[in-house]
């Protein structure tokens, strides 16, 4: 007698052949969002363990091989396994969530038990932990598939050097050119689609930056939305992790189950009443423009004649934006002209008061699979000549709690904070429409890619959201025309209206659809699926 898992298998197939009779549906692994995956699973043309399978043979094509744009540092072993056990489940007992069965791939800096751990720093050791970062916990038990981890930027040494475990990453839209930092591994995984969503994490534009360069959509939550816990930090005031992928309607689903309470970040009791009760992407559609108030901060936008491409691009996303209903307040001020500089990395950032302490508390979490027991005795170990001058120089600096400019910096960003706040209370503002980068990413040094100054102190780059905690997402607005590399326009709301600003951010990307897909990465066989 056959089990019944057994039987709905073969009700499974037997519902696939006589649907594919019928039907005319096509799925294209390039564009598919989570919904198209999930229609061609239930429609028995897909299923998570193949789902996989043409994820992995992407990455054995196009990361070490070919274009060679190089992000990958570890794929789970038993990914397919789980896959199959999943799909199993799906037939059985039904979905757990939309993302049930979905490849996620993982900035290396977030903690998965029996996954090493790289941080980018080979003196690390790329130890084992044995308990999850929330975040993943959470995306587990939803039922998605943490497929691996790719690249981050060295996070305690020279930029891309030898301490550096895999080298500098390519921009696959552009090989001979850097796809930002310093998530920059889940940008060009996401560019590639070796996997169908991924998550980074943002001190310093860290989310937004690489989902720019690489034509996607990122998103970083209101301060406090998202856990921080089993991930190596940087800056306890600032570091956000975020989703990023190729739709604004998968990053919404995965923001929604990765965000909520977590005993172990004290942030998160920030916005309780404001977590995801359910999936957000269900709250998007095309014309969440229509009598949306949308204001443009010209007080953030640097012009200089080096900019006229992107700022062109922008001039054409305000018309797009009004074209489709949204209301656009321009200018919108706040009076103080030195705003861009005042909330710049340089002058604003804190996170090297911080990293040296909260890197100690990263350390302690990992308990026994710790490779060193603080950051003082890791750099006597392996040589203070490892790590970059910064991290050197932060061990030397005040605690928080003793440093008059740390607090100064601190009260500079409460001052923004209720400044920009107040700016969306006098303009009634829904959100705020900005050119999130002004200039394309910089050319690939193959030794060292872009260092990290470049991307903090680059005033072509906007720090606003990153440096105050407010929502923002970022969505492809065009490409430059001698490079063909991608241009972002970025959507900045107030504390706690991360669904607002995600249903512009659609709204905006349902009229434009300006992304498309890399040509040093095509198309396989087997990736198009008639059904």
């Amino acid at each position: 007698m056959l089990k019944l898992g057994r039987i709905h298998l073969i009700y499974f197939a037997l519902s696939a052949f006589f649907l594919s009779k019928v039907s005319s549906e096509t799925f294209d692994l390039s564009t598919a969002t989570i919904t198209d995956i999930n229609d061609a699973i239930d429609a028995g043309v897909l299923s998570s363990e193949k789902l996989v399978q043409l994820y992995l043979k992407r990455i054995d094509a196009y990361d070490k091989k070919g274009p060679a744009v190089n992000c990958v540092i570890h794929i789970d072993e038993n990914a397919l396994e789980l896959a199959r056990e999943l799909d199993i489940e799906r037939i059985e007992k039904g979905r757990r969530s939309p993302i049930h069965g979905i490849p996620i791939l993982l900035k290396d800096l977030i903690d998965v038990a029996g996954q090493p751990t790289t941080g980018g720093f080979v003196p690390l050791g790329a130890p084992i932990p044995d308990r999850n970062a929330t975040i993943v916990t959470r995306m587990q038990e939803a039922g998605g598939i943490i497929l691996g981890k790719v690249s981050t930027s060295n996070w305690f040494g020279n930029d891309f050097d030898e301490t550096h475990p895999i080298g500098a990453s390519k921009n696959p839209y552009n090989l001979e050119y850097s796809p930002g930092g310093s998530s920059n591994g889940s940008g060009v995984a996401m560019a590639a689609y070796f996997a169908t969503l991924a998550i980074g994490t943002d001190t310093s534009v860290s989310v937004q930056n690489p989902s720019a360069n690489c034509s996607l959509v990122g998103m970083v939550g209101t301060y406090g939305m998202v856990s921080r816990s089993g991930i190596i930090p940087r800056g306890a005031t600032q570091d956000r992790p975020g989703p990023m992928g190729r739709s604004v309607f998968d990053v919404a689903t995965l923001f929604s189950v990765i965000s909520g309470w977590d005993a172990e970040d004290f942030t998160t009791f920030n916005p309780i009443g404001h977590f995801p009760m359910s999936d957000w992407a269900e709250e998007l559609s095309k014309d969440s423009l229509v009598g949306k108030r949308i204001g443009v901060l010209r007080e953030m936008i640097p012009v200089a004649d080096e900019y006229k491409e992107a700022l062109s691009i922008f001039d054409e996303a305000l018309i797009d934006l009004r074209k489709a209903g949204a209301f656009i307040v321009d200018p919108i001020l706040t009076g103080n002209p030195t705003i861009a500089d005042d909330t710049s990395q340089p002058r604003l950032r804190t996170a090297e008061y911080e990293k040296i302490h909260y890197t100690n508390a990263y350390l302690a979490r990992l308990g026994a699979k710790a490779p060193f027991k603080n950051v003082a005795d890791w750099m006597e170990a392996v040589g203070e000549d490892k790590f970059t001058q910064r991290m050197v120089d932060a061990m030397s600096l005040e605690s928080p709690d003793k440093s008059l400019d740390y607090q100064a910096r601190y009260r500079t960003r409460k001052m923004y904070i209720a400044l920009i706040e107040e700016l969306f209370e006098r303009y009634d503002l829904d959100a705020i429409a900005q050119p999130f980068q002004v200039a394309p990413a910089p050319r690939l040094d193959r030794k060292r890619g872009p260092s990290r100054e470049w991307w903090i102190a680059s005033p072509a780059t906007n720090n606003l959201s990153s440096s105050l905690g407010f929502p923002a997402v970022v969505v492809p607005g065009g490409y430059t025309q001698a490079e063909g590399l991608p241009i972002a326009i970025q959507f900045m709301g107030k504390r706690f209206t991360d669904l607002e600003v995600l249903k512009v951010a659609h709204g905006y990307e349902q009229t434009t659809m300006k992304r498309k897909t890399p040509a040093s990465t095509p198309r396989l066989n087997g990736e198009i699926i008639k059904y």
